[in-house]
C-alpha cells in the first residue's frame, strides 16, 4: 500500500467534496493512461538479402504487440512470383513475466530476373490506426545456385572438411538427385526437426531446458509453420531467433549443418507426465538433376566418370515441398516429497540465500523507513513469493513491493528478486527485527532446506517533527486536513479552471462510468452462472455428470466440461485452464474428426469458415484457447473470471453444436 493511496483513504474518511475528488482522479487517470498501452510495432523480415535467381527466399510481416488485426495490404511484390501464402499465425510469450503477443503474416517469394529488387511496405490497420511496415531491398544475382562460386548465397553452406569447389564433396552429393532416386525418402535422411531436453525426469518447479533443432544437408528454405505449446509449464525463453542461422554441427559422427528454432527453460507446474508438444516445420528442397553417365570401351575413363560427378549434372533442377514436425517428448514430474516439508514452504525450488537490510538507519518515531529483503541464487526466482516478517511491538510494516534481475540465459535461472517493505516505528527506543526466513526445496540433495537472515538491530534516539503516516488513523489532524484540501484548490485554480478542460472530464467519466456498470453487469452474471452450477450439481450427490444442456449437446454421453468444472469446484486454476483447454479441443476433433495435423487453431479456424460460421465464432474460438493457454503462466486467478470463461466455452460448444450461425 503506498503513501498516495492512503492519504486518498483519509480524505474519504474525512468526506471530502465529490467534485475536487472526482477531478484528482481523473487527472491522476489521464497521466497514468499512455504508460498502459502496448507500443503496436509492424515490421518486415526477410531469410535472405541476397539470393541468386532460382532461390526462394521467405517474407515475414510480423505485428507485434497486437492479438490481432483488422486489414492486412499486402505491397505488390513487383519482379517476384508468389510461392506460398499469405500464410497467417499468431504468438504469445512469457518472459521473466513479461507478456508478448503478436501476429506473423508469411510468403514464399521467387525472383523473376536479376538485380536489386525492392518489396514496398505493407499496410496493417490495428484498433482503427494504420501502421506501415519497412521496405526490404533484395539483391538477385544473374547466376544460379548451384554455381560454385557462389557460396554466399547458398540457403546451407558448404560443410566442415570438405572443400566447396569438388564435385566429389560428400556434401554435394547430397544436392545431387540421381535417376531413381526417392526425392521424398532423401529429404528425410538428411533434413530433420528434433527436440533435445537436458534431463525427462525432475520435481514439480525444477526446470528442464528444451531446445528444437533443424537438421539439414540440403540447400533449403524452412519456416516454422506450428510452434510447440507447453501445456503444465511456466515459461522463460532462453533464445528464440528471428532468423534460422546455420552453423556447421556433428551427428552420428558425420558433419551437418543445424540451427536452434527455439529453446526454452520450462518449469513444471504439476507432477504427473506432461508432454511437450511437437514444432512443425515447412521446407523446400532443391536437388540438382543428374543424368545419364557416358559409358566408353576404356575402363580408365568409365572409372574416372564414377569418381567425378561433373559429367552428370545436366543443369536442371528439381524441386520439392515437405512439412516435418518432431517427435513429441514425455517429462516425468515428481511431486515434492511431504517428509520434512516446512510449514513456511511456498514453492521455492533451488539454491537460494536471504539478506535483509534498512534502507536508511537513522530512522525517527512517527517517519517512514523501508526494510529490504533480497534472496538471491538459482532456480524458479519468478515464483516465489513475499516471505513473511515478524514485526516487533511498537513497529507497523504493509505491503512489499517486488523487484527482479534475472538472467534467463543461465539454466536454472540465476539473479536476484528484492521485496521492499514500507514501515513506521511509533516510539524512540531499540528495536530488533527477527531472522527472515525462506523455505526451498533443493532437487540437487532431494532435500528441503531454509536460508536464514541476520538479525536487524536499531536505535530510534528521536522523533520526527510532523508525522507522515501511511493508511488513515481515525483521529486525522485538522490542521493536516485543510492545508491538503488548501493544496488541491491551489492546483485546481492554477491548472484547471480552463474552460477545455470540462468536455474531457465529462467524457472520461462517461467512459469510466460506462465501464464500472459493465463489469458490474458481468460479475452479476458470473455470480448467477456459479449459483446455478451448484444449484444443478447438488440435487443428486451420486447421479452422473450434469449435461452442458439437457436434451440439447448428442456429440456426448455426458457433459464435456464436466472435468472443468470440477476442479473449478476445487478452486484449482491450473487444472480447470488444463481441463478446459483439453475439452474444447476434443469437442472439435470428434465434431469435425481432425487428424493430427489438423489440430491447430488455423485449420480449425478454416473449417469453422466454411461451415458458415462467422467470424465472432472464429474469434471466440481462439480467444478461449489463448486465454488457456496464458493463464497457465499467470500466478493469479479469481473465480468470476474463470466461471465468464467457462460460461463462454459452454455458448460456443452449444454454438457449433447446433450451427447456430
Amino acid at each position: 500500500m503506498n503513501i498516495v493511496s492512503c492519504q486518498m483513504k483519509m480524505v474519504l474518511k474525512k468526506n471530502l467534496h465529490f467534485p475536487l475528488l472526482t477531478l484528482l482522479l481523473v487527472v491522476a487517470f489521464c497521466m497514468a493512461t499512455p504508460a498502459t498501452f502496448a507500443q503496436i510495432k509492424f515490421t518486415a523480415h526477410v531469410s535472405y538479402n541476397t539470393v541468386a535467381r532460382d532461390q526462394a527466399l521467405q517474407l515475414e510481416f510480423v505485428v507485434e504487440g497486437a492479438e490481432g488485426a483488422d486489414d492486412f495490404t499486402a505491397p505488390s511484390f513487383t519482379g517476384f512470383n508468389i510461392l506460398q501464402g499469405p500464410a497467417y499465425g499468431s504468438y504469445f510469450s512469457v518472459n521473466n513475466g513479461e507478456v508478448t503477443k503478436g501476429i506473423n503474416i508469411t510468403y514464399i517469394l521467387m525472383p523473376q530476373k536479376p538485380g536489386k529488387l525492392v518489396i514496398d511496405a505493407a499496410q496493417v490497420k490495428v484498433k482503427g490506426k494504420i501502421y506501415r511496415s519497412n521496405p526490404v531491398t533484395i539483391t538477385v544475382l544473374n547466376q544460379l545456385s548451384g554455381s560454385s562460386n557462389n557460396n554466399a548465397i547458398v540457403t546451407v553452406p558448404p560443410l566442415p572438411g570438405f572443400r566447396s569447389n569438388s564435385s566429389n564433396n560428400p556434401d554435394n552429393k547430397e544436392f545431387i538427385l540421381r535417376k531413381g532416386e526417392d526425392p521424398i525418402a532423401k529429404i528425410q535422411k538428411n533434413l530433420f526437426v528434433q527436440v533435445e531436453v537436458n534431463k525427462q525426469t525432475c520435481y514439480e518447479g525444477e526446470p528442464i531446458v528444451a531446445t528444437y533443432k533443424l537438421y539439414t544437408r540440403l540447400r533449403s528454405v524452412s519456416r516454422v509453420t506450428k510452434r510447440p505449446s507447453f501445456n503444465g509449464f511456466s515459461v522463460v525463453e532462453m533464445t528464440q531467433p528471428e532468423n534460422m542461422d546455420f552453423r556447421p554441427d556433428q551427428l552420428n559422427g558425420k558433419p551437418i549443418y543445424s540451427t536452434i528454432i527455439r529453446k526454452v527453460q520450462l518449469f513444471p507446474l504439476q507432477s504427473g507426465q506432461l508432454i511437450l508438444e511437437p514444432v512443425e516445420i515447412a521446407s523446400q528442397v532443391r536437388f540438382l538433376k543428374a543424368g545419364e553417365k557416358p559409358k566408353t570401351n576404356n575402363n580408365v575413363d568409365d572409372l574416372f566418370n564414377d569418381f567425378f560427378d561433373d559429367e552428370m549434372l545436366n543443369g536442371e533442377t528439381e524441386e520439392h515441398n515437405l512439412t516435418q514436425e518432431s517427435k513429441p517428448v514425455t517429462i516425468t514430474v515428481k511431486p515434492l516429497p511431504e517428509a520434512g516439508k516446512p510449514v513456511n514452504f511456498n514453492g521455492a525450488v533451488g539454491k537460494f540465500t536471504i539478506q535483509t537490510a534498512l534502507n536508511n538507519n537513522d530512522i525517527a518515531a512517527n517517519e517512514n523507513g523501508t526494510l529490504k529483503v533480497v534472496v538471491e541464487g538459482k532456480g524458479n526466482l519468478s515464483m516465489i513469493n513475499t516471505p513473511a516478517i515478524n514485526w516487533p511491538n511498537g513497529m507497523e510494516g504493509f505491503e512489499a513491493t517486488a523487484r527482479e534481475n534475472i538472467d534467463n540465459a543461465t539454466s536454472p535461472t540465476s539473479g536476484t528478486k528484492a521485496f521492499e517493505y514500507p514501515f513506521t516505528v511509533n516510539e524512540k527506543g531499540k528495536y530488533e527485527i527477527p531472522a527472515v526466513s525462506l523455505s526451498y526445496f533443493n532437487p540437487e540433495t532431494e532435500k528441503y532446506e531454509t536460508a536464514n537472515s541476520a538479525v536487524l538491530d536499531f536505535a530510534v534516539n528521536r522523533v520526527a517533527e510532523k508525522k507522515t503516516p501511511l493508511v488513515a488513523v481515525k483521529d486525522y489532524p485538522q490542521e493536516e486536513e485543510e492545508i491538503f484540501i488548501d493544496k488541491a484548490k491551489n492546483f485546481y485554480d492554477d491548472t484547471l479552471k480552463g474552460e477545455w478542460w470540462w468536455p474531457a472530464i465529462a467524457l472520461v467519466l462517461l467512459i469510466w462510468g460506462g465501464y464500472q456498470w459493465r463489469q458490474k453487469i458481468k460479475l452479476s452474471r458470473a455470480k448467477n452462472e456459479l449459483k446455478r452450477i451448484i444449484e444443478e450439481e447438488n440435487k443428486e450427490a451420486d447421479a452422473e455428470a450434469v449435461p452442458l444442456t439437457e436434451g440439447l449437446i448428442t456429440t456426448f454421453n455426458t457433459d464435456p466440461l464436466d472435468k472443468a468444472r470440477q476442479q473449478l469446484k476445487n478452486n484449482n486454476a491450473i487444472g480447470f485452464y488444463n481441463e478446459l483447454h483439453a475439452a474444447v479441443w476434443s469437442f472439435l476433433q470428434q465434431k469435425y474428426q481432425l487428424s493430427p495435423m489438423d489440430m491447430n487453431k488455423r485449420s480449425v479456424s478454416d473449417k469453422l469458415r466454411a461451415d458458415l460460421f462467422g467470424e465472432n465464432i472464429v474469434a471466440d474460438f481462439v480467444q478461449i484457447l489463448n486465454t488457456c493457454e496464458l493463464a497457465l503462466y499467470t500466478p493469479d486467478h479469481s473465480q468470476e473470471e474463470m466461471y465468464q470463461l467457462l460460461q463462454r466455452a459452454e455458448t460456443f460448444i452449444k454454438t457449433i453444436e447446433y450451427k447456430i450461425v
